[in-house]
């Protein structure tokens, strides 16, 4: 099993307990490193509709109960990862402007899913344009490219056959 495997899945208590003091703090602070970054995304792009923030992560007490496996979200119990001044104290902090910005009601609108989907549709269309016209622009440069190698090599059987060597 490879190393991301033995620590980034669904373990029982046992089963962490057994893992390797290095790959538990990795995955506690991998785990908290993704709930903020989704804490940080319902800041700005709004909570998705039926979840209450407030009970993934309003207190440091319910960010570490946190648990989705699906996102890979895993719970644990040490308040020390999650501490203000611990070694994460970088991550706490961008997790508490996310909780006050989610708490204070300046956060984005909840959304609708269809109207998220639309979006990314219109997204992914402009990036296909864009990437055709970058298409269509390589294959002028490559076309005048070669004619200026036919020119040159033209120029060079002219030369050869004005002073053959």
């Amino acid at each position: 099993m490879i190393d991301e495997e033995t620590w980034d899945r669904e373990m029982t208590m046992d089963e962490f307990k057994r893992l390797d003091p290095g790959l538990q703090r990795k995955r506690i602070d991998t785990s908290l490193m993704r709930k903020v970054a989704e804490l940080q995304r319902w800041a700005s792009k709004g909570v998705p509709k039926g979840i209450n923030w407030r009970e993934k992560g309003g207190s440091r007490t319910k960010l570490r109960q946190w648990h989705d496996p699906r996102k890979k979200l895993w719970r644990w119990s040490d308040d020390t990862p999650d501490h203000p001044k611990g070694r994460n104290r970088g991550l706490m902090s961008k997790w508490k402007k996310a909780r006050t910005l989610l708490s204070s009601g300046r956060a984005a609108k909840p959304r609708n899913e269809l109207d998220i989907w639309k979006e990314r549709v219109l997204s992914l269309e402009l990036q296909n344009s864009n990437l055709i016209a970058d298409k269509a622009g390589l294959e002028e440069r490559l076309r005048r490219a070669e004619e200026k190698v036919r020119r040159i090599e033209a120029k060079r059987a002219l030369v050869d056959a004005i002073h053959p060597q």
